[in-house]
């Protein structure tokens, strides 16, 4: 006879854990629910704190910490795993936890941001976080599919932090508060979108996954395929919702590499004779804006702004700024 431990009969919530639980186990009844809703919000509540301090001080140790705290990815698995075994009454109640989760992640971000002296320019670790490109579409996706694997076959625990670090969830959400309350609005709008973005990959992605590791509605009967079908009609159609902004906001990345490259060449030979130094070269669709330092202030600054209209194809908005160099020379 073997000695009962008590692990057998403990609840299981695989929103929170997926290491050892099944699929069924994204939808915990009872005891089970009842317990794991303290423990997921408590874990959540933390994880927010720390990415919105982390955020604040730029320190990726912090934010890294936080993603792998949160427990928000488990409940977008039970979303994808609600849509595809159609349980209709969980597909709402996830939906329900993950909009709140948001929005209190939000809250904190702007709670913090309160207290804190705001900031004259963004840290790199806010700013990363408001300008979502396909990259990110490509990143979400692919750790969306590593994570609905382990749910799907319960096993590869190992590599769920991993999945929580490559899909940033609870990071934006507190930007959105951070720049917010900082009164950025457009910067708070990026940050959502990047959310918004994992949200969508990873039910798309989850649901994928689900379905070929043999996931099916849970009803029988004629409307057993119908319910597959509009959970993944649903999913499928949030994504490419999502995508349109991603793909403006590439193209316009795009755009913007390609004026800088073309018009690099051009800055160079208007800067070399003047003996001017380029300190920043940045371009905002078309505007453009130099910052050079030298001995002596630029010119031919209209001359510029053509010869780069000219190099691009499309009219632009040149801005320079000078910043004077004093050399002195002396023998001793």
């Amino acid at each position: 006879m073997t000695a009962d431990t008590g692990l057998a009969a403990r609840p299981i919530d695989g929103r929170l854990s997926l290491g050892a639980a099944e699929l069924d186990d994204l939808f915990p009844t009872g005891a089970a629910y009842h317990e794991s809703l303290v423990t997921y919000w408590v874990l959540l509540t933390l994880a927010a704190f720390v990415a919105a301090f982390g955020l604040f001080q730029d320190s990726v140790a912090s934010i890294i910490g936080a993603m792998v705290i949160a427990p928000l990815g488990g409940a977008i698995l039970a979303i994808a795993g609600a849509l595809v075994t159609g349980r209709v009454a969980w597909q709402w109640r996830t939906i329900v936890q993950v909009a709140v989760s948001a929005l209190w992640v939000i809250a904190i971000g702007f709670a913090v941001a309160v207290v804190i002296p705001d900031l004259l320019v963004l840290t790199p670790a806010l700013e990363a976080r408001t300008e979502p490109t396909l990259l990110d579409l490509g990143v979400a996706l692919a750790a969306g599919a590593a994570g609905a694997f382990v749910a799907a076959r319960h096993t590869g625990s190992d590599a769920l932090p991993g999945v929580a670090i490559a899909v940033s969830l609870v990071p934006p959400l507190a930007t959105v508060g951070i720049c917010l309350e900082q009164g950025r609005y457009d910067d708070a709008g990026g940050a959502l979108l990047l959310f918004t973005t994992n949200l969508a990959a990873i039910i798309v992605v989850a649901s994928i996954v689900f379905l070929l590791s043999g996931a099916r509605p849970v009803a029988e009967g004629v409307d057993r395929g119908r319910r597959l079908r509009r959970g993944f009609a649903t999913a499928i159609v949030a994504l490419v919702l999502i995508s349109i902004p991603l793909v403006w906001r590439s193209a316009q990345n795009i755009a913007a590499d390609v004026t800088a490259l073309n018009g690099a060449s051009v800055v160079r030979v208007w800067a070399t004779p003047q003996v001017l130094e380029v300190i920043a070269w940045n371009v905002d669709g078309n505007h453009i804006q130099l910052v050079v330092a030298g001995p002596n202030a630029p010119e031919g600054v209209d001359a510029l702004a053509t010869a780069l209209a000219a190099k691009s194809g499309h009219p632009v908005e040149l801005e320079v700024t000078y910043q004077p160099v004093t050399r002195y020379h002396s023998a001793g």
